[in-house]
């Protein structure tokens, strides 16, 4: 049995008996459109709302983090013969040093990105121009004449009943609630055809309301590297996740799609911690027909990197993708490490892997690691599988991220770009 099958079947049977449209001159009528006007301004008035502030504490936690880190990380003063000093006199030092040659090199001081199109690192993000997340009822709606869909006891029991499905199919509960809000401002008081099939119109709306999730940001892999290659070179693409999510694989997928495409490409083996890491890296290089350039274990991840860009810049290669280590996003000191490799490298994308089985799991993940190290767009693995899917539409709605890559099986060809229909067809159409 399919997983909206209990949904589909209750819009049928209050479709068949018409209990939930009125008469478009009648009060109820009135009531629906008024109904209708406040639900679309709590909408709008949502999507145009500033993000909330950070918790209390918060900045005190990062200025923690950062003091942890330089116990980690120990520098040699300019000066080898001068005093030393304590540890936030060199903490404030550092900070100018940095600030100076930013503006030596003409670069900005990096700062979070506002706008879903700007990178993490203030460059701008190609839009795809295929993608069209257009909520409307399609041709059953009408602007004058027909019937008009008025709240009601029937209408909210399938809501309900789609609300469980939805969080069946693996949907956060933030992202199931922002769906149901805007599937009832798209059906409340929309006026629609006298021959409308009503079943038909809600799963549109159902439809056009899970598109709703996707459309923050969307913007095209391939067109984006493109951008930034005819700019200059080397372009750096920063590779992020938890542990065993598949972002070495990943890494390699999308080595084989740009080498495919004419560009040369390096790899940076910064995962220096787990065994066989970097083995595993060289090995797909090998097969690949590509550099990676890497260290002993142990080794410093940022200095991998840097030296990765540096060598491809001598040599006028094209992109560097640096494979970072897997790690959980709630250890603090390990994703410091992360800002670090991205203060040290700057890439031009941050690509974070989630793994479709993980499920809510994943968008917690994701969620987390946007709060400790942004990124510009996710590629989903395994959705090949009986991945249930919400969890691809739950991670660009918590996020403000796109995901803008799929990966679709094991060999290097089963990478593909992430296609928004596709996906809601398979949530739609998935069994349990």
């Amino acid at each position: 049995m399919g997983l909206f099958d209990r949904f589909k079947k209750k819009a049928e049977e209050a479709a068949e008996e018409e209990d939930f449209t009125v008469e478009e001159d009648s009060i109820e009528a009135e009531e629906a459109l008024l109904q209708r006007r406040q639900l679309m301004e709590a909408i709008e008035r949502a999507k145009n709302a500033p993000p909330p502030p950070p918790p209390p504490g918060f900045e005190e936690f990062k200025e923690d983090v950062e003091d942890q880190w330089d116990d980690f990380v120990e520098e040699l003063p300019e000066d080898p013969f001068s005093s030393p000093v304590d540890k936030k006199s060199r903490k404030q030092a550092q900070r100018a040093a940095a600030v100076a040659k930013a503006e030596a090199d003409n670069t900005p001081v990096e700062q979070p990105p506002q706008d879903p199109m700007i990178s993490t690192t203030g460059r701008e993000l190609v839009a795809n121009d295929t993608a069209e997340f257009k909520i409307d009822l399609g041709e059953a709606e009408v602007t004058r004449g027909g019937k008009v869909i008025a709240a009601s006891n029937t209408l909210e029991e399938i809501l309900e009943e789609l609300e469980m499905d939805l969080l069946m199919a693996d949907m956060g509960h933030d992202a199931v609630t922002d769906v149901m809000t805007t599937l009832r401002g798209s059906l409340i008081g929309a006026r629609i055809a006298r021959k409308a099939d009503l079943s038909e119109v809600i799963e549109s709306a159902l439809r056009n309301s899970l598109l709703s999730l996707l459309e923050a940001g969307y913007w095209d892999f391939d067109k984006t590297v493109k951008s930034f290659a005819n700019q200059g070179t080397p372009v750096s693409i920063m590779m992020v996740g938890v542990n065993g999510t598949g972002k070495t694989t990943t890494t390699a997928k999308i080595t084989h799609r740009l080498t495919s495409q004419g560009y040369s490409v390096v790899l940076a083996a910064a995962d220096t911690f787990r065994a066989g890491a970097i083995d595993q890296l060289a090995n797909h290089a090998d097969r690949l027909g590509v550099r990676c350039i890497r260290s002993q274990r142990g080794g410093d991840a940022a200095a991998v990197a840097r030296d990765a860009l540096e060598s491809a810049k001598a040599r006028g290669e094209d992109i560097v993708i640096i494979d970072t280590a897997g790690r959980m996003q709630n250890k603090t000191n390990l994703m410091e490490e992360l800002r670090k490799v991205h203060r040290v490298t700057r890439p031009h994308l941050v690509l974070f892997v989630a793994d479709a089985l993980a499920g809510n799991d994943a968008v917690i993940q994701a969620k987390e690691f946007q709060r400790m190290l942004s990124f510009d767009g996710a590629v989903l693995c395994k959705l090949d599988t009986d991945a249930k899917g919400g969890a691809a539409l739950s991670i660009a709605h918590t996020t403000g991220r796109p995901i803008v890559l799929a990966g679709v099986g094991q060999g290097y060809d089963d990478l593909q770009d992430f296609e928004p229909d596709w996906l809601i067809d398979s949530i739609l159409s998935q069994e349990v």
